[in-house]
């Protein structure tokens, strides 16, 4: 965590001005830059209506399955010393005894190497292989630059990772913030980043929702790096004092490795990221409408599920990932679906139809809905599965069925059909999957 050092009148004066004014911000201020090796995402630039359109993504809570077997993970030493700060009076933040229950499982400590040096910080899941923090938990000049590496504990209790340990893939900040100036803390309202996993660590640990909408009610949980701390678990309740446009203002008590902590209201969903202590009041990068759409092109956090109805079976649990709802090598038919998605930060839905046996084709479907039917041992024959609205720009829908006396088909996607009419074949298995364009 960065700490301004200045006098208390001058420090006054300036906390004043960044409540009071808002910076003007074209679209280059907005790119969001990644780091080499990894795609380059745009935003739109600011609009006339970002201070007052509320939009926002739900929290999911995930399975909170505990990591079988060795969970005792060392890590490494931090060689760049964190800065004690800022609590303000009274520390009134609580050590969290059992950092598997939701949403404190979403928060992630973080051990950061730099080239010039191993640090801490803190970071919460907001997808399933997304972690929002700090931009200068990715991206610090004062250390070299980019970080190399970014080891992400889920969960984190002492010694004790109930989630194990996930590595990074690539980071993510804003040109903003890369771009400094000459003056260090010209750009800290830009202070925001990203890290992309190399697992889907957040379907067992759940993850944050997003939020433009401010909250009076707020929290704050993350990982302090002071020795003393033990890699313990902190987290706290409060007010949100203030705001400007990038920008929200906390009497949060915070101490260094808690910077990328997300604050969040009492729905877990987020309104900024913890970045900075001023010792009267902290202070993180606040959730508005700019950032809000980074996060959701980069966070990507549509799932898809389904099941089957099979012959002799009845409904199956459901399946997702290309996971195999229904049967092979035991001739059974499936008799009806259903197709879910959830959490999605798009717009749209998807639709499917099934060809039925004695029926022929079905009307269209969609998000849960059963196509088929069930108690009549019709067969499903033919399925075809098609998205719409934002999610069809962004994602392909790809999947393939299992036929009677055919075996796996091919794949087929958007809307083709898989399986077979007027030949009396009955749909066996199915295997779907959403796939980024």
């Amino acid at each position: 965590m960065r700490k301004i050092k200045s006098s208390s009148i001058f420090l006054t004066i300036i906390i004043l001005l960044l409540m009071t004014f808002s910076i003007p911000v074209k679209a280059a201020d907005w790119d969001i830059i990644s780091n080499p090796g990894s795609e380059q995402i745009t935003t739109p630039p600011l609009s006339a209506t970002s201070e007052t359109t509320n939009v926002g993504i739900p929290a999911f809570e995930g399975t909170g399955m505990v990591q079988e077997g060795d969970t005792v993970l060392p890590i490494p030493d931090a060689t760049i010393p964190a800065i004690p700060e800022s609590i303000i009076g009274t520390d009134n933040r609580s050590i969290v005894s059992n950092t598997t229950l939701f949403p404190y499982r979403t928060s992630c400590l973080l051990v950061i190497t730099f080239p010039d040096g191993i640090s801490y910080g803190s970071g919460n899941l907001i997808s399933s292989d997304t972690v929002l923090t700090a931009g200068h938990c990715v991206y610090d000049t004062r250390y070299g630059g980019w970080a190399t590496r970014i080891e992400v504990y889920a969960g984190r209790n002492g010694s004790y990772s109930p989630f194990g340990k996930a590595n990074s893939k690539s980071f993510y900040t804003l040109d903003r913030w890369i771009n400094l100036t000459s003056k260090e803390y010209d750009y800290r309202e830009y202070d925001i980043g990203y890290i992309k996993l190399d697992q889907k660590l957040g379907k067992t640990t759940g993850w944050l929702g997003l939020t433009t909408t401010l909250s009076n009610d707020i929290s704050l949980t993350g990982f302090p790096a002071p020795r003393d701390r033990g890699y313990k678990m902190y987290s706290q309740k409060g007010k949100l004092k203030n705001s400007a446009a990038n920008k929200i203002y906390y009497d949060l008590d915070t101490e260094g490795g808690q910077s990328g902590s997300s604050v969040y209201n009492t729905g877990n969903q987020v309104i900024g990221v913890h970045a900075y202590a001023h010792g009267t009041v902290n202070s993180g990068t606040r959730m508005n409408l700019q950032n809000f759409e980074i996060a959701k092109k980069i966070a990507d956090t549509a799932i898809l599920s389904y099941r089957s109805h099979v012959q002799n079976i009845g409904w199956q649990g459901w399946v997702n990932d290309t996971g195999i709802s229904g049967t092979t090598g035991q001739s059974k038919r499936l008799e009806a679906i259903n197709l879910s998605l959830s959490d999605s930060s798009y717009s749209g839905n998807i639709e499917y139809r099934a060809h039925v046996q004695n029926i022929g084709w079905q009307g269209w479907q969609k998000n849960g809905a059963m196509a088929g039917t069930t108690g009549q041992s019709n067969r499903l024959e033919a399925l075809e599965i098609k998205l719409t609205g934002e999610l069809a720009k962004i994602y392909n829908v790809r999947y393939r069925s299992h036929v009677q006396g055919i075996g796996w088909q091919a794949w087929k996607s958007n809307g083709q059909m898989t399986g077979t009419t007027g030949q009396s074949l009955r749909l066996e298995a199915i295997q779907i999957q959403l796939v980024k364009k």
